[in-house]
């Protein structure tokens, strides 16, 4: 195998060991999937992987205080976060102080008595309308969000690498009033998901899955065009798409949110890369029968023979990234493509990397989730830093070096 040496962090981005005074704010990531009907949250990955930052600071001795968003406004899963509170105290086995406040007096008198070592919680981002907003840095520091909150603070942390594709003003704004650095999950992305970038004469295989049709679509093209991975292997809504485009089944359309650009775009990366493009040979349908792709009525899952197809290419990889699941995973039957490829990427690369929310459930459901060697806590992040690492968050972090460190 080719040399790999890990993708040095740059000096652009300055890194947590440099944040440790005070008072912080702390940017994460805790958005997690949550039962509709009782609130339950229903895998907290995320809030682990956080914790860990939480953690080393409140054992450097700083006044910690945690801000991220959960949904969005007219979603099921828009909540309050005084079970996100409950679940981060479990993990760092102290108590996580909570208030049902943003940026109102109470929030900001609450802030004021935190002591070194005690963590805060503010509620849910997105009740203040600003934080839908996306701008420039320069202008959401003048939002009534950072205006009010950043004050209060000596250094802001951003640590929701998840999150860093939105240039809104808990992300970019921020960094433009305070000194600010990574968290340890936004510095541990950067460097996982660049060794992708900074990788040349290795086999690498993209697993290219799940319903993030857009966002996959662009990266496939990226990735392919810069000869950053040498093959392809699609599947899921992804995998809908180039299948219903190269067999004219306008059946396979039917639930695919892609617009002509996309359209246009799959269309131009098949005509280009087909020798590097690997696109199901069968399906499974709705019914349960396995189908030809050309006359498949529905497709919830990969069929065998493309299982033992997809693996055959995963035997010789130095790198394998899943972006998302082959099927329907959600349905224990229809998890079977995604099980076994999963599977095969574990046994037979060196390097692996997943992201997204549904293909890191499954990967806990499948007991791989510790043999994977990197796990991303990005669902859009992840798939857009691999076709552009300049995002919003990454971007806000270095206007921050250039304001406060150099």
């Amino acid at each position: 195998m080719s040399s790999m040496g890990l993708l040095s962090i740059p000096s652009s981005l300055p890194t947590i060991n440099l944040c440790l005074k005070g008072k912080v704010l702390v940017r994460v990531d805790m958005n997690v999937p949550i039962d509709k009907a009782g609130g339950k949250i229903l895998d907290d990955y995320r809030i682990e992987a956080h914790s860990r930052t939480i953690r080393y600071l409140i054992n450097s001795g700083l006044s910690v205080v945690v801000i991220t968003h959960q949904g969005r406004p007219g979603e099921p899963e828009f909540a309050s976060l005084e079970k996100h509170a409950e679940t981060l105290s479990n993990y760092l086995g102290v108590d996580v102080k909570f208030v049902d406040d943003v940026m109102g007096p109470k929030a900001r008198e609450e802030i004021g008595r935190l002591g070194p070592g005690e963590v805060l919680m503010l509620d849910n981002l997105r009740f203040v309308s600003e934080e839908l907003i996306e701008g420039e840095s320069q202008k959401l520091a003048n939002t009534y969000l950072v205006m009010r909150l950043a004050p209060l603070f000596n250094y802001f942390i951003l640590d929701a690498f998840a999150t860093a594709h939105r240039s809104q003003p808990s992300i970019v704004g921020f960094p433009y009033v305070l000194p600010s650095c990574m968290g340890l999950v936004m510095e541990r992305e950067v460097s996982a998901l660049g060794k992708v970038l900074d990788t040349r004469g290795v086999s690498t295989v993209l697993i290219a899955g799940g319903a993030k049709v857009p966002e996959t679509v662009k990266t496939m093209k990226v990735l392919l065009n810069k000869g950053l991975v040498s093959r392809v292997l699609v599947g899921g809504l992804v995998g809908q798409l180039f299948l219903a485009l190269k067999y004219g089944n306008n059946k396979l359309l039917n639930g695919i949110k892609a617009g002509q650009d996309t359209v246009n775009d799959a269309l131009e990366t098949m005509k280009l890369f087909d020798d590097r493009i690997v696109l199901p040979v069968d399906v499974v349908q709705s019914d349960d029968d396995i189908a030809n792709p050309m006359k498949a009525q529905s497709n919830v899952d990969i069929g065998p023979a493309t299982i033992e197809l997809f693996n055959k290419h995963l035997a010789s990889a130095d790198i394998a990234i899943m972006t998302g699941p082959l099927g329907l995973v959600e349905v224990e039957k229809y998890a079977v493509g995604t099980r076994e490829v999963m599977k095969s990427m574990v046994n037979n690369a060196q390097f692996t990397i997943i992201g997204g929310g549904h293909t890191i459930m499954s990967a806990r459901k499948f007991g791989l989730i510790d043999r994977i060697s990197h796990v991303s806590t990005g669902g859009r992040a992840f798939i857009q830093f691999l076709a552009d690492p300049n995002l919003p968050g990454i971007r806000a972090l270095e206007i921050s070096r250039s304001r406060f460190w150099v």
